[in-house]
């Protein structure tokens, strides 16, 4: 299972990555704003750019690493539950309950319901949105979820290596 609080340190430093990236992003956006290049040709800017500043591929970046180190996570936590599952019950558990056995560490990765994250949105985004509102409003119609199987894999080797 997730030793150490492996969820608090990815949004960790997932929200200390965006809060290095907001100043260059923000002056970008203002700068776009302020170009009228859009707004010249009927366009609101909210319609090419419905995530305002979350749409600059820094931010995109951002997200899309730590999406991915958390799906990785969660399918690694998904595989252990799943053997665990699997394992056959010995004679020396006889009389005793899963629950008396459970360690202390698991219980920071799991939320209020006593669940774990099961999706990386909901660190991403829903955490993000009930402890930083702040930074979560950079993210506002923030619609991009990255897929591909070579993503996951290139991205596991690195955490593997790193």
């Amino acid at each position: 299972m997730a030793s150490g609080n492996q969820f608090d340190r990815i949004f960790e430093e997932y929200v200390a990555e965006i809060e290095s990236a907001l100043p260059a992003v923000t002056e970008w956006f203002a700068q776009l704003k302020a170009s009228r290049k859009y707004t010249a040709q009927g366009f609101k800017i909210d319609d090419v750019w419905p995530s305002l500043t979350g749409s600059h591929p820094v931010m995109i970046r951002i997200f899309r690493e730590h999406f991915l180190r958390l799906a990785i996570l969660i399918e690694r936590l998904d595989r252990e539950e799943e053997q665990e599952d699997e394992k056959e019950p010995s004679e020396d558990d006889w009389g005793t309950d899963d629950d008396d056995f459970e360690d202390g560490d698991e219980e920071e990765d799991y939320d209020e319901y006593g669940e774990r994250p099961s999706e990386p949105h909901q660190v991403l985004i829903e955490r993000l949105r009930a402890e930083r509102p702040d930074l979560y409003a950079h993210f506002r119609q923030f619609m991009f979820i990255p897929i591909g199987l070579e993503d996951y894999l290139m991205v596991e080797r690195e955490i593997e290596n790193g």
